[in-house]
């Protein structure tokens, strides 16, 4: 399991992500290299790094996103290719027998992000709920089990993260889909490094918000466009892979009622 994973766990449990620092790379990211129904394989190139440090951030600190668009407009949302719906995705690490998955249901102004996580059983899952409200900036966890929800400030997780990306006006091929990879670097708020590179869809966006970053720290609006791939890398060479899988469109406002909920 990797450390991008257990981070997403540490932030459903409230314990603070905790890792070593990462060497800061001088190359270009390496890319996915996908093929149908399989997860993404990075290639191996050669790397020239050194040891960095990143200066201590407060947790107060909003998100940062940096663009490096070399000869490209600012971002601007495609109303046209407005989606709604479900877009599903395959979570692959370095051991191929470690597979999860994610559901994630974009609203008209809200996005719900559902995690599978295993359990100690092997025919045990568990399910991790939030939902995203752009029209009041709030952040809600439901408890599926107990029936219970609890309501915080939209970017408060993880906050101070950085996101330096770059287009490198390259292209990958998902669901048929040629999407554009922006590559680069996350920095979490403890000083710790990943490579880190997306690919977003070029029919696909989200005119409700230019960046929604779940938990702050994977991309699933970018740029007004959705992210249909995500990998990181960490100081260790631990690797994580998103990747799309199944795309439907349709009506999902019904997945963010949870009037049948209590308040923690």
């Amino acid at each position: 399991m990797t450390k991008t994973w257990i981070i997403l766990i540490f932030c459903f449990m409230g314990v603070p992500a905790i890792g070593q620092k990462k060497k800061s790379q001088k190359k270009e990211i390496s890319n996915y290299e996908i093929r149908e129904n399989e997860a993404p394989v990075p290639s191996d190139p050669k790397t020239d790094s050194k040891k960095g440090k990143s200066p201590k951030k407060s947790k107060k600190e909003p998100l940062v996103i940096e663009y490096i668009t070399v000869g490209d407009e600012a971002p601007e949302a495609d109303t046209t290719k407005k989606f709604t719906g479900i877009i599903k995705y395959r979570m692959t690490y370095d051991d191929p027998s470690e597979v999860d998955s994610m559901y994630i249901y974009f609203g008209e102004k809200k996005i719900r992000v559902t995690l599978f996580v295993p359990g100690v059983r092997a025919d045990q899952i568990f399910e991790n709920t939030s939902i995203a409200n752009f029209a009041d900036s709030t952040f809600t966890v439901l408890d599926n089990r107990t029936r219970t929800y609890r309501t915080e400030k939209l970017d408060a997780r993880n906050a101070g993260t950085e996101f330096f990306l770059i287009n490198r006006k390259k292209f990958m091929n998902v669901l048929g889909l040629n999407c554009p990879e922006f590559s680069g670097e996350m920095i979490l708020n403890t000083g710790e490094r990943f490579e880190a590179a997306c690919l977003v869809s070029p029919a696909h966006t989200y005119p409700a918000v230019m960046e929604y970053n779940y938990l702050n720290i994977q991309p699933v609006v970018f740029g007004y466009k959705i992210v249909l791939g995500w990998r990181t890398k960490s100081s260790e060479g631990e690797n994580t892979y998103i990747l799309a899988y199944d795309i439907r469109k349709g009506n999902v406002e019904q997945y963010f009622d949870f009037s049948g909920y209590l308040k923690k």
